[in-house]
């Protein structure tokens, strides 16, 4: 019979940062400085998922041993990674078979957004009409929408109306009749953490006036 090797055993990873995204996005949520984050796997070999309770696991984090223990598949952790750098997630399991496995994985730290929301084709304002814009904030530290603040400006003019009071994320723009056709109208939404205001971000969105 010919000899056939037995297949190399395989981790199955999974993870999930906890942070803001709205209801509808289905995305990938990727952690920023201070976001919890969880990650989990299995062992597959021959297509099995490997008893791993005898096992002991060690998890590093950027190199530095974090935790430790006998079947240990899942963690949680909280990021201190800054925006634009990878976290280096390394998993271990101790004399499985005579030799250690190793697996590593990366997950990159991004910063809060936030995104003007504009149903209209075109940045294209009529003079004496109303438009509807909203702020969508994702990736903040925050478990809803009412633990982040939201800033409206018009060409550099802060906005106050009841509208706002009501629903901060949402700016209703009345292009009055007296704006110059031609006139640039410049809007600007920036979304803070309430908890933490050094966690913020800011869209700008450029109107023209016909």
């Amino acid at each position: 019979m010919p000899f056939t090797h037995a297949a190399s055993p395989q981790f199955l990873i999974s993870w999930k940062a906890y942070n803001y995204t709205p209801s509808w996005y289905q995305g990938k949520n990727f952690p920023i400085y201070s976001t919890p984050v969880e990650i989990s796997f299995e062992l597959l070999e021959n297509d099995k998922i490997v008893n791993l309770s005898k096992h002991e696991v060690r998890w590093y984090i950027n190199n530095s041993l974090f935790t430790k223990g006998k079947g240990l598949r899942t963690i949680s952790f909280i990021s201190k990674n800054k925006a634009g750098t990878n976290m280096v997630i390394r998993i271990a399991i101790v004399a499985y078979k005579g030799e250690e496995l190793n697996k590593l994985i990366y997950i990159p730290a991004k910063s809060p957004e936030v995104v003007i929301n504009s149903p209209y084709l075109t940045n294209i304002a009529k003079i004496g009409e109303t438009y509807r814009f909203k702020a969508l904030p994702f990736l903040f530290n925050a478990n809803r929408l009412n633990n982040l603040s939201f800033d409206w400006t018009v060409n550099n003019q802060a906005v106050f109306s009841e509208e706002v009071d009501e629903n901060p994320d949402i700016l209703i723009l009345n292009v009055s009749t007296s704006t110059p056709a031609g006139m640039q109208i410049n809007l600007s939404a920036v979304v803070s953490n309430i908890l933490n205001t050094v966690e913020s971000a800011t869209e700008n969105f450029k109107l023209i006036a016909k």
